[in-house]
């Protein structure tokens, strides 16, 4: 039987979830399944009531999340600006929120194999595409693979260009065995340790809710996740494709789970196509910056060249 704190720690988190469904639903948002032609992969996405008309009358603007959350929880709150000027299209990744398959392959190309068919399936043959942390490893598969579908392609704090230690500092700092502690915690103590890292500070939390937002009940599978991502698997990412959009890198200028110098790595990697901005006293969600929204709109918006 749950104590009285576990219970309120699990209507503190559940009224929260409603409150971020109400906001997209407010704004034009509905929430679906769509069945994949493989008929074992479901991806639920948050998409306009009618796909057609809103693409016809605003460009498109996928948003994909990171680790540890769900297309709900990262973007509510950014529905009301972003959704003035786009489609938005916000689905969950495989094996968060409600996205599922029983196939195998667990890489972030497979992740962006599974959004495209999802997204096509749609009727949307060309979108922009937005994706923070693992959803930008997810963002960047998606342009390379299929570059006649992502028009412009914004990457947040997504280490890209990171290699095999990257984890090092982390692992480091928070005395974790592993990453999978870090990105997948099991304890309040872990839990705290990793939004430390994140929110570059100790979050005001009560552990009865934190308690309450460790129910994972696919954290076997993010282990998974976690150990067939192509990116930063091996000592140099000489194997990494170029891709040929006009890119937008946004970071925080203290994130500590991926370096800014991977920003700037990326820029020069890419080249002229692509821009940097960063911004100051934000750690590894520069989304709660107040001019992130203007930013992403602004680039989005924009024609002509990066240079």
């Amino acid at each position: 039987m749950l104590t009285a704190s576990e219970t309120l720690g699990r209507v503190v988190v559940s009224a929260t979830n409603a409150w971020r469904r109400a906001v997209l639903r407010r704004h034009g948002l509905r929430r679906r399944t769509i069945h994949l032609p493989d008929s074992e992969t479901d991806i639920v996405c948050w998409m306009p009531k009618d796909v057609e008309r809103t693409c016809n009358q605003k460009p498109s603007l996928l948003l994909l999340h990171g680790f540890g959350s769900n297309g709900t929880e990262s973007w509510a709150s950014h529905v009301s600006s972003l959704s003035r000027h786009f489609a938005l299209f916000i689905p969950d990744l495989l094996f968060f929120g409600s996205s599922t398959t029983s196939r195998l392959e667990r890489s972030e190309l497979f992740q962006a194999h599974c959004i495209h068919t999802a997204i096509l399936s749609l009727g949307v043959n060309q979108s922009f595409v937005m994706g923070h942390s693992y959803g930008g490893f997810v963002a960047y598969r998606l342009a390379h693979l299929y570059p006649e579908f992502v028009t412009k392609l914004i990457i947040v704090a997504s280490g890209i260009m990171m290699d095999c230690h990257n984890n090092d500092y982390a692992l480091r700092k928070t005395g974790a065995n592993s990453v999978y502690d870090i990105l997948a915690p099991t304890s309040v103590p872990a839990l705290k340790q990793t939004l430390e890292l994140v929110l570059n500070g100790t979050p005001k939390i009560p552990d009865f809710v934190l308690k309450a937002m460790l129910k994972n009940p696919n954290r076997d599978h993010h282990v998974e996740l976690i150990d067939a991502l192509e990116i930063g698997k091996y000592e140099t990412p000489s194997y990494l494709p170029k891709v040929s959009q006009k890119t937008l890198i946004l970071w925080g200028e203290k994130d500590q789970i991926f370096n800014i110098k991977l920003a700037f790595d990326l820029k020069l990697f890419l080249g002229a196509t692509a821009e940097v901005k960063v911004f100051k006293e934000q750690g590894h969600v520069p989304q709660f910056a107040q001019s992130f929204d203007e930013e992403v709109i602004s680039f989005l918006r924009t024609n002509g060249s990066t240079e």
